[in-house]
C-alpha cells in the first residue's frame, strides 16, 4: 500500500451475491488525478460498471469520501454515491451530508464498491475497519427513521439506508442517512432496493493523517473564520437554505403553479415567518461551521427540514400556502425515502396537466380534490407503488410521455425533474440544466449565485447580465463554474462553505502532499466532466438529450420579454458550449 496524506488508499469491496468482502487500493496517480468523491467514483464506474440495466447485479453502487473528509476542514463531512441511474439511465450521482462520510473515512476506508445482489434483505456493518454482512429481514419494510433507530441500538452508528420507496424501486427514491440527510437525486435508493441492501452502518474513530499537520490546522482555522464571517453564511445560519424564499423573490427566481406564473403570496411562506411560527432548531453536519440544517418540533415529532427546494416545490409550485402541509409532506417523503425535489415537481406537474385537460384519469384526479388533503395519500401510494401511484413512481418524464404529453411541457432534463431555480431569472442556469451530465441540476453549477456577485475572476468565473447567454464569455463562465463544482464534489465540500478558492487548494496540498493550485484542480474538474460525458455516451446519451423544455423558458406574463429563451437562443448557447468544451457538433432535438 502507498502512503498518502488525506487518503487511506483503502477501498472496501462487497459482492452481495457471493457474500464476499475484500479490500484494495489504487495507484497514486489515480488519487491525484481524480481527487476523490465524484471524480474517483466516476473512474471506478468505468472499471466496475457499464451498460448494464440499473437493476442488474452488475450495476455497482460506489460510495466515496474525499481527501478532506474525516478531517476538521470546515463543511467537509460529506460522501458521494455513484451508480447507473434508473431514472435517467445515465450516470447517477448524489451526495449527502450528516456523519456518514466522516465516519466511513474515520473507519479507515476511503470508500466502497458494492456489486451483486442478495436474495434476502441484508445490511453492511463497518466497525473501525472490520466489515461484516448480516441478513436483516426484520428491517425490510421499515421507514428510514425506524431503520436507523433499530440499527443504532447496537452502537452509535451512522446509518445509511433506504425506505419503502427504495425497496419498491421508485425511480426517484433516495438514500437517507443520519435522520433526514439525503443523497436524494437520480433514484439511487432504487438501486440499493434492487440489491436488497437495506442499510450500511458505520462507526469509525481512526485519525486521518495529513501531510503537514501544523500548516493544515492553520488553514482550517483560516477557512473556518472566513466562512463564519461571510454575510451570505449569516443568512444560512439564521434561517437555513429557506432564506432563499425571501432572497430569491427579488430576482423572480421562485416559480409558481408548475413554472407557469408567479401568482403567489410569497409572504405566506417566508423563512422569517416559518421561524416565528414553529419551534425550529439548527443542525450541523460533521465538521460544519454553518448549521443550515433545520429540525422542527411538530405534533410531538422532530421533523427534518424543510429546505428551500422542498418549500418551493411543495408550496408555490403546487399552489399551496400552508407551511403545515409542507412540513407533513416533507416528513412523509423523507420517512418513505424519496427525493423531495422530484416528488414536489411531479405533484405540481400532474395538477397542471389535469387542469389543462391532459390527464383524464379519475383515480389520479382524486388526489387533488379539496385543499390538497389527499396529497399525503398520493405520496404514500407512490412509495408503495399502489394504485395510480405505481405509474407515477416511474418519474415525471415516463408518466407524462405515456400520455402523449409534449416534451416541452415536461419539466425534466434527461429524465431528472428540474429544481426550483428558474432559468428565466438566471438564463445561464438553464444552460447548466441542459448540459449537466446527471440531468437538471442546480448543484452542478450555481449560476444563480454567480450572477448575483459570487464570481471568481481568477478562475474565469465572472458574474454578468443574468438575462444573457449570447457570448463566449458568458458560456465560458458556465463551463468553469461546472468545472469548479466538480472540485467541491470530489474533495468533498458543502457548496454553502465558500472560502477563498486558493484556500481550498492549499488545504488539499497540505492534506495530500500533491502540490496543486486551484487552477490545477479546476482543470481536473473539467477532465472529470469529460469522463462523465464519455460514460454517458457509452450508456446511450445523445447530443439532443442536452435540451431545456419550453415550460421553463417561456416568458411569464408581466415580466421582461428578455427573460424568455427561444429555441434559437438555446441552440446557439449550447452550440457555443459544445465548441468551447471541444465536444464536436451539437444536434438539437427534432422539433
Amino acid at each position: 500500500m502507498i502512503d498518502l496524506g488525506g487518503f487511506w488508499n483503502k477501498l472496501i469491496f462487497v459482492d452481495l451475491s457471493g457474500r464476499d468482502v475484500w479490500f484494495d487500493g489504487l495507484s497514486e496517480d489515480l488519487w491525484e488525478k481524480y481527487m476523490g468523491g465524484v471524480g474517483l467514483g466516476s473512474y471506478l464506474f468505468t472499471k466496475y460498471g457499464g451498460n448494464f440495466d440499473p437493476f442488474s447485479e452488475k450495476n455497482p453502487i460506489i460510495i466515496m469520501t474525499g481527501p478532506l473528509v474525516g478531517t476538521a476542514f470546515p463543511n467537509s463531512g460529506r460522501h458521494e454515491v455513484v451508480s447507473r441511474s434508473p431514472l435517467t439511465t445515465f450516470l447517477g450521482e448524489s451526495n449527502s451530508g450528516g456523519r456518514f462520510g466522516f465516519e466511513l473515512k474515520r473507519s479507515g476506508s476511503d470508500g466502497m464498491v458494492i456489486t451483486g445482489k442478495s436474495d434476502v434483505p441484508v445490511s453492511i456493518f463497518i466497525d473501525d475497519g472490520d466489515v461484516r454482512l448480516a441478513e436483516t429481514p426484520d428491517l425490510w419494510g421499515l421507514d428510514i427513521y425506524e431503520t436507523q433507530a433499530k440499527m443504532k441500538k447496537e452502537k452509535n452508528y451512522s446509518v445509511m439506508c433506504i425506505g419503502p420507496a427504495g425497496e419498491n424501486r421508485v425511480l426517484f427514491s433516495s438514500i437517507m442517512n443520519d435522520e433526514g440527510r439525503a443523497a436524494g437525486r437520480t433514484g439511487l435508493g432504487a438501486v440499493m432496493g434492487s440489491k436488497k441492501l437495506k442499510a450500511i452502518a458505520v462507526y469509525g474513530r481512526k485519525i486521518v493523517e495529513v501531510n503537514n499537520r501544523a500548516e493544515y490546522n492553520r488553514i482550517v482555522k483560516e477557512a473556518s473564520k472566513s466562512i463564519i464571517e461571510s454575510p451570505v453564511v449569516s443568512g444560512f445560519r439564521s434561517y437555513g437554505s429557506m432564506i432563499w424564499m425571501d432572497g430569491g423573490i427579488g430576482f423572480n427566481d421562485i416559480p409558481a403553479n408548475y413554472f407557469m406564473d408567479r401568482n403567489f403570496q410569497f409572504d405566506d411562506l417566508s423563512s422569517i415567518k416559518f421561524h416565528e411560527e414553529y419551534s425550529v432548531s439548527s443542525y450541523n453536519c460533521a465538521a460544519c461551521v454553518i448549521g443550515c440544517g433545520r429540525t422542527v418540533r411538530y405534533n410531538g415529532l422532530t421533523v427534518d427540514g424543510p429546505e428551500y427546494e422542498t418549500v418551493a416545490a411543495l408550496g408555490p409550485l403546487l399552489g399551496n400556502t400552508s407551511f403545515q402541509k409542507i412540513i407533513e409532506w416533507n416528513h412523509e417523503i423523507n420517512r418513505l425515502g424519496m427525493d423531495t425535489i422530484s416528488t414536489g415537481v411531479i405533484v405540481s406537474a400532474i395538477r397542471h396537466f389535469i387542469k389543462a385537460g391532459l390527464v383524464n384519469d379519475g383515480s389520479v384526479e382524486s388526489y387533488y380534490s379539496g385543499s390538497f388533503e389527499k396529497i399525503g395519500q398520493m405520496i404514500q401510494d407512490i412509495a408503495m407503488r399502489r394504485g395510480s401511484g405505481d405509474r407515477i413512481a416511474d418519474g415525471l418524464y415516463r408518466f407524462a410521455s405515456s400520455l402523449g404529453i409534449d416534451r416541452d411541457l415536461i419539466a425534466t432534463v434527461k429524465g431528472l425533474e428540474i429544481p426550483l431555480h428558474d432559468p428565466r431569472a438566471f438564463k445561464a442556469q438553464g444552460i447548466v440544466y441542459a448540459t449537466s451530465t446527471r440531468g437538471a441540476d442546480h448543484m452542478q453549477g450555481d449560476m444563480y449565485q454567480i450572477d448575483i456577485g459570487g464570481d471568481h475572476p481568477d478562475l474565469g468565473i465572472v458574474s454578468g447580465d443574468r438575462f444573457s447567454v449570447d457570448s463566449d464569455d458568458r458560456v465560458r463562465t458556465v463551463i468553469r463554474t461546472q468545472d469548479f463544482r466538480q472540485v467541491y464534489n470530489s474533495l468533498i465540500i458543502c457548496y454553502y462553505a465558500q472560502p477563498d478558492p486558493e484556500t481550498i487548494a492549499k488545504a488539499y496540498a497540505l492534506a495530500t502532499g500533491f502540490d496543486s493550485s486551484i487552477k490545477d484542480l479546476v482543470d481536473r474538474g473539467s477532465e472529470i466532466i469529460n469522463l462523465k460525458r464519455r460514460i454517458n455516451e457509452g450508456l446511450g446519451m445523445r447530443p439532443e438529450d442536452d435540451w431545456l423544455p419550453a415550460i421553463v423558458r417561456m416568458p411569464i406574463e408581466g415580466e421582461s420579454p428578455e427573460s424568455g429563451t427561444s429555441d434559437e437562443e438555446l441552440i446557439s448557447a449550447i452550440q457555443r458550449y459544445y465548441r468551447l468544451r471541444g465536444w464536436g457538433r451539437y444536434r438539437p432535438p427534432v422539433r
